[in-house]
């Protein structure tokens, strides 16, 4: 019984100007509630609508960590949103990973084709892209990994980092 398994958990690195913009969409909502109080009821009753769908599907996004799972050959990558709700993201085998290399590699200039999904922390300099053949397209995924689960895919798929 030779299994591996490995979770690692990272989280994307937010801009500053989130935390500013957030703090001013805070203040203009509320003016604008108490502003409408004074006319009308309509008016209220729809900032109050919009106030529930802003805090329930665009809030929660603003929080994103990303886990790897790494169980024998199989990376799953999957988001979790505000520390409550999970999404899959990827299911890959790893045994069919073409390349992989750092994002500040040379390499990365000539990858320019496929499809780009970015689970990464966002810091370019500790990122690795890794190249997967997925139905004739090519997905790049970008994910931050520690030491020990790049050993660990070193040693599933080692042509791979060469």
């Amino acid at each position: 019984m030779n299994d591996t398994f490995y979770e690692l958990l990272v989280k994307k690195n937010k801009p500053d100007s989130s935390a500013i913009i957030m703090s001013a969409i805070n203040i203009i909502a509320i003016v604008c509630m108490l502003v409408l109080t004074l006319y009308t009821q309509f008016a209220m009753i729809l900032v109050i609508a919009l106030g529930f769908v802003f805090y329930y599907l665009v809030y929660p996004k603003l929080s994103v960590e990303y886990e790897y799972s790494l169980l024998n050959a199989d990376l799953t990558v999957d988001a979790v949103y505000n520390k409550t709700k999970r999404k899959n993201i990827l299911t890959m085998d790893i045994k069919t990973l073409e390349t992989a290399f750092p994002t500040s590699s040379p390499k990365m200039n000539g990858q320019r084709n496929g499809k780009r999904i970015d689970c990464s922390t966002g810091d370019m300099t500790s990122s690795y892209c890794l190249i997967f053949p997925n139905n004739g397209e090519n997905i790049l995924l970008f994910i931050t990994p520690d030491t020990h689960m790049l050993d660990m895919l070193k040693r599933v798929s080692p042509r791979a980092f060469m």
